[in-house]
């Protein structure tokens, strides 16, 4: 977590940053899948889709004012209020 210049602004809120959240695929395969498939096409599967449905950032409301979000997220709160 790091220092939150937020928490004053936005009413109280904590915000949390974790890097895992940016740039998430929107859609891979499923373990369960990936199983009984060959790694190779897996890969393939997953570079594709990759391709084709691209990636989010991540938000996660945790409690009533507890968010988790990537570095890219943060940054646009930030920008956007202001801060």
């Amino acid at each position: 977590m790091i220092d939150n210049p937020l928490r004053g602004p936005i009413g109280g809120l904590d915000i949390a940053v974790n890097p895992a959240l940016d740039n998430v695929p929107r859609m891979q395969t499923s373990p369960k899948f990936a199983a009984l498939m060959p790694p190779e096409f897996v890969a393939e599967l997953n570079d594709w889709m990759h391709q084709f449905f691209g990636t989010e950032n991540l938000i996660y409301q945790l409690g009533a004012n507890k968010f988790v979000m990537g570095p890219k997220n943060y940054a646009l709160l930030r920008a956007r209020l202001a801060v």
